[in-house]
C-alpha cells in the first residue's frame, strides 16, 4: 500500500473547503473543531478509497492473480495487479468489486445516520462519506477505460465476441469519449459558478481518463507484438575471442568476419562471457589497443544465454529478469547461434528494425 504524495493536496483542500460547509451544517460549530473534522473526513475518505482498492485486490487474489501493490494517489486509487486476466469473466469480478464495496460504505453510512440527529457533527459526517462513496461507486461504473466500469465492459464484450482485442478497443474508445463528457461537464460547471475546485477536478479527471484509455490501447498494440516476436529474426553473428584479446583486435575480428557481437570463450572454447557494446563505444579509440577485451564485458550468467526457442513473451520475461544490453543464444545442443541485443528487441517493439 502506498499513499502518493499528491493525496497530501486532496487532503489539505478537504480540510479547507469542508471545514466551512461543516460549518454551515452543524450548530454552534467553531473552526478548530471543524477544520479537525474537516481532516478526519479526508482521511476517512482515503480509507474508503482504500478499501474500494482492497475489494479489487481480495477478488483478484482470490482468483489467483498477484497485486503488487494498492496507490492512493489524487484522483483516487489503483490497485497494480500483475500480468494479464486471463477469462472475461475473472476482469468482470475484479472490476465490480471496488464499486461493490463503496456502494456498500455508503449503505451502511446511510443506515447508521438515519439514527442520529440530523443537525449534529456525526450524522453530517456519515452523510459526506454517504454521498462521496456513492459518487466514487457511480463515477467508476462508466463505461470506459481505465475506469471499473470500463474493464467490465471490456469483460463483457470480450466474453462475447471472444476476442481480448475487441473488449479493450470497444472500451478504450468509449473512454475517450467519456473523457470528453467529463470535460464538457466541468466547463458546464464553471459556467454555472460551481466553483474552479469542480472545473479543475473534471478537467484533471478528463484528462487521466482519455489518457487511460490511450494507455490501454498502447498496451494492446505492445501486446501483439510481443507476440510475433522472433528471436531468431533479431539474432547477430558473434565472434569468439579469448580475454587476452584487445578490445581493438576484437573488433577488427569482429568486423572482419562481419559479426555484430563478440563473444569472451575459455581454452576450451566454452563462452565465458558477452562483450557490452556500449562498453566498447565508450572507450576511446586511441586506448582500445591497451585494454583487454574482458574489461569491457560482463560474465555470462544464466540469464544472459537464452534458448534460440524463447520467442514471443517468454523472451520479454526472460529479458526483464535479468536487464542487460547483450544476451548470448545457443541452439538446443548448446552451440552457439549468435548474439541478441535488448536494444534490437526495444526496436522490434517499438514497430520496425531502424
Amino acid at each position: 500500500m502506498y499513499f502518493a504524495p499528491s493525496w497530501v493536496l486532496v487532503a489539505t483542500f478537504v480540510t479547507i473547503a469542508y471545514s466551512s460547509l461543516l460549518r454551515s451544517l452543524v450548530d454552534n460549530l467553531s473552526a478548530g473543531p471543524s477544520y479537525l473534522a474537516a481532516f478526519g473526513f479526508a482521511v476517512a475518505f482515503a480509507l474508503c478509497v482504500l478499501a474500494h482498492e482492497a475489494g479489487h485486490t481480495a477478488v483478484s487474489l482470490a482468483l489467483g492473480r498477484p497485486v503488487r501493490r494498492i496507490v492512493i494517489f489524487l484522483l483516487g486509487g489503483v490497485s497494480e495487479v500483475e500480468g494479464e486476466v486471463e477469462r472475461p469473466r475473472d476482469e468482470l469480478l475484479i472490476a465490480v468489486a471496488g464499486p461493490a464495496v463503496s456502494g456498500l460504505i455508503a449503505g451502511v453510512a446511510a443506515s447508521v445516520a438515519v439514527f442520529l440527529p440530523h443537525d449534529k457533527l456525526p450524522a453530517v459526517l456519515l452523510a459526506l462519506l454517504t454521498w462521496s462513496n456513492l459518487v466514487v461507486a457511480v463515477f467508476n461504473l462508466l463505461p470506459g477505460l481505465p475506469l471499473d466500469g470500463g474493464r467490465a465492459l471490456r469483460a463483457i464484450v470480450w466474453g462475447a465476441s471472444r476476442s481480448r482485442r475487441a473488449g479493450t478497443l470497444a472500451a478504450a474508445w468509449i473512454g475517450r469519449v467519456v473523457a470528453v463528457l467529463v470535460a464538457l461537464a466541468s466547463v458546464y460547471a464553471i459556467s454555472e459558478r460551481w466553483g474552479v475546485f469542480s472545473f479543475v477536478t473534471g478537467l484533471l479527471l478528463a484528462v487521466f481518463i482519455w489518457s487511460g484509455a490511450g494507455r490501454a490501447v498502447t498496451s494492446l498494440r505492445l501486446a501483439e507484438r510481443v507476440e510475433t516476436l522472433r528471436i531468431a529474426d533479431l539474432l547477430r553473428p558473434g565472434v569468439l575471442v579469448t580475454s587476452d584479446v584487445s578490445v581493438a583486435e576484437a573488433v577488427r575480428r569482429a568486423q572482419g568476419s562481419a559479426a555484430q557481437g563478440i563473444v569472451i570463450v575459455d581454452g576450451a572454447a566454452n563462452p565465458i562471457a558477452i562483450v557490452e557494446e556500449h562498453r566498447v563505444r565508450e572507450l576511446p579509440v586511441e586506448r582500445q589497443p591497451w585494454w583487454p577485451i574482458a574489461s569491457v564485458a560482463r560474465p555470462l550468467e544464466a540469464g544472459l544465454v537464452l534458448s534460440e526457442r524463447a520467442d514471443g513473451s517468454a523472451l520479454v520475461d526472460a529479458l526483464r529478469t535479468t536487464p542487460a544490453g547483450e544476451y548470448l543464444v545457443v541452439r538446443e545442443d548448446g552451440s552457439l547461434a549468435g548474439v541478441l541485443t535488448a536494444r534490437d528487441v526495444a526496436i522490434a517493439l517499438g514497430g520496425g528494425r531502424q
